[in-house]
């Protein structure tokens, strides 16, 4: 019989680096079949889809919430094709409130689980690190200091580095790209990247229009990529209500922070992506009152000594790029950090030699292939 393996992820993010995961699995376990939950690319990868959330994928704990029964509903549907077709393994990519939940079903039927893009536990206290010390067989950490953490509380972990590393190349040098979009290769150039959720666009999108549009610079270039989860039209419609021109394109989003001389970027992969191509950027986001309210109420020591939710920050263990977030989300200070790394030289060089030290801690390149290897010897050895 064929080994079996689900993987779990309602996140774009996650469909992404498991699509690579599963391409590795099939290198070292040609026989492997892959059932589960997540996007078009895990698909592409021979997933067999159950269901795919990622185009209604939430943020914050009173965002979630709206969707609460939905997610219910579809856990226990996983479990009883779980009972009729028992998976070996169950991996989990990122969306921590669904799959910690989900692997709390595996625990209950013996199925082991390995978690990889664990939830922010070391951020949000010790309650999300005991679940999952309980129900995870294997945490694959992706962040230099999380091993660290998690090893506190008895979870077996091993550090395998940052898959992005991998993945993040610009294939065209800047200046080629610049000509190819026709902007001016002598022109500043600013990046925008409001997020792939439509939610996050609506937020933080008219903010980055107003932060540029204030900074009356008639030379400024602008270029947005849209995420293929965003409306294209909806996006323009909120663009054409601002003074100020922006180029939209889809794709080659590397090469475009490549070629930037600095970016606005709402907190996520993005930011990441962005520090290993070693473009300055300002960090933005917003979350609803609530959900910031929860947050600060779960926030642990590690938080308090990790204070950003930047991940070039977090990595550094330093303010190496600026935040804006909550009510200091505002045009004008979002304005007055862009400024200073678009028009200093000085500091916009110092800012892109931080982001180099920040790719130096991620870790060797490899790291799907490692992960894959250690998966594959857990199947054996199960």
């Amino acid at each position: 019989m064929k080994r079996h393996i689900f993987v779990s992820t309602c996140e774009f993010s996650g469909d992404m680096h498991g699509e690579v995961l599963v391409k590795e699995l099939q290198k070292k376990l040609p026989e492997v079949r892959f059932t589960g939950v997540g996007g078009s690319r895990m698909a592409a990868a021979g997933v067999q889809l159950l269901y795919d959330p990622t185009a209604k994928s939430t943020i914050g704990f009173w965002e979630a919430l709206r969707n609460l029964r939905r997610l219910k509903k579809l856990i226990k549907e996983i479990v009883a094709f779980w009972e009729k077709d028992r998976p070996d393994v169950v991996i989990w990519l990122d969306s921590g409130g669904f799959n910690l939940v989900l692997a709390k079903e595996a625990k209950r039927m013996g199925i082991p689980v390995v978690c990889m893009f664990s939830p922010s536990a070391w951020a949000y206290g010790e309650d999300r690190t005991r679940k999952l010390s309980e129900r995870v067989r294997l945490l694959l950490a992706v962040l230099p200091f999380e091993a660290d953490f998690y090893r506190k509380f008895g979870v077996n972990v091993i550090s395998v580095g940052h898959p992005l590393l991998d993945r993040v190349k610009s294939r065209i040098p800047p200046l080629e790209y610049r000509t190819k979009l026709g902007l001016d290769p002598e022109r500043k150039l600013v990046a925008l990247l409001p997020g792939s959720r439509r939610q996050e666009v609506a937020k933080l999108l008219p903010v980055m229009l107003e932060t540029v549009s204030g900074l009356n610079d008639p030379s400024l270039q602008l270029v947005l990529p849209v995420a293929a989860s965003i409306d294209r039209d909806w996006l323009e419609s909120i663009i054409s209500q601002y003074p100020v021109e922006v180029k939209v394109t889809s794709g080659e989003v590397y090469e475009l922070m490549a070629a930037a001389d600095a970016a606005i970027i709402a907190s996520g992969t993005a930011t990441l992506e962005a520090a290993i191509i070693g473009v300055p950027m300002v960090v933005i986001y917003q979350v609803s009152d609530l959900s910031y309210f929860i947050y600060k109420r779960l926030e642990s020591p590690e938080r308090r000594v990790r204070p950003w939710i930047g991940l070039p920050n977090l990595i550094a263990g330093a303010s190496v790029v600026p935040e804006v977030l909550q009510k200091e989300l505002t045009p004008e200070n979002v304005r007055a950090a862009l400024q200073i790394m678009l028009y200093d030289p000085e500091v916009n060089q110092r800012i892109r030699q931080d982001l180099q030290q920040v790719r130096e801690k991620i870790g060797p390149p490899g790291v799907m292939a490692r992960a894959a290897g250690l998966i594959a010897d857990l199947i054996e050895n199960s």
